[in-house]
């Protein structure tokens, strides 16, 4: 299924690596959508835990980007393809 969602990218050296859109609620185990603060929150604890700082090489990016989903082995919603910024 094709949608739009906020997802934390990583880009290392202007090419897309790794992304999420979904995060996994400690607490209730619920796997939830992010939205745009809690992108903004998992950019900003990895900084502050792994000491990961953006650099010419590499960087962490918010965006608002067309994704195809589908469910995983575990039931859970996954970004199958990263597509253009919204």
């Amino acid at each position: 299924m094709e949608v739009v969602l906020f997802t934390l990218v990583l880009y290392i050296n202007d090419v897309p690596k790794e992304w999420m859109a979904f995060w996994e609620d400690p607490v209730t185990k619920d796997h939830n959508e992010m939205g745009l603060s809690g992108c903004l929150w998992q950019r900003r604890n990895i900084s502050r835990l792994s000491g990961f700082r953006n650099t010419p090489g590499g960087r962490y990016a918010c965006e608002r980007r067309r994704v195809t989903t589908r469910v995983n082995w575990e039931g859970n919603t996954v970004i199958d393809k990263l597509g253009d910024k919204v």
